[in-house]
């Protein structure tokens, strides 16, 4: 499974991308999804720098392919603001989707998780019923149909 309830957060006050980037490390090292939260920072910041994970207005979908995951793990995080992203776009952000990947799998399984997942956002049903989550039931709901695509 790459989302359960203790993957997903929500109503956080963090205020920056880079915030949310290292809040999402250490909650995964803390998880035993990853064995070095710095080392996993380095590889969001470093994704972002080249071209900034904004999926469109409200929604980011970072993600790492880093030597330190242990298991492909997908965190969700609701913030109580919307914050900018640093997109080209000016996209402010309120929902993020991040997946972590083990490098080993770059091309393969984090391939089909973004895939899946970015799919799914572009469903005018999905978006709708994301920006309405209020629990973490709804987020595993919800996420249910993106999980069945990369099984």
């Amino acid at each position: 499974m790459l989302l359960n309830d203790n993957q997903i957060f929500l109503d956080l006050e963090l205020s920056n991308r880079d915030a949310v980037l290292e809040f999402i490390s250490v909650q995964a090292q803390q998880l035993g999804v990853i064995e070095d939260q710095e080392i996993l920072l380095k590889d969001f910041i470093s994704r972002e720098d080249q071209y900034p994970t904004a999926f469109q207005e409200g929604i980011a979908i970072p993600h790492a392919k880093s030597v330190t995951v242990k298991k492909a793990a997908l965190f969700f995080i609701k913030t109580k603001e919307k914050m900018d992203w640093n997109s080209p776009d000016h996209f402010k952000v309120k929902f993020i989707f991040a997946i972590l990947v083990p490098a080993m799998e770059a091309g393969t399984k984090h391939i089909k998780i973004l895939s899946a997942l970015a799919g799914n956002l572009l469903e005018e049903q999905f978006q709708e019923r994301l920006f309405k989550v209020d629990t973490k039931e709804d987020i595993l709901n919800l996420f249910k149909c993106v999980e069945m695509e990369v099984v």
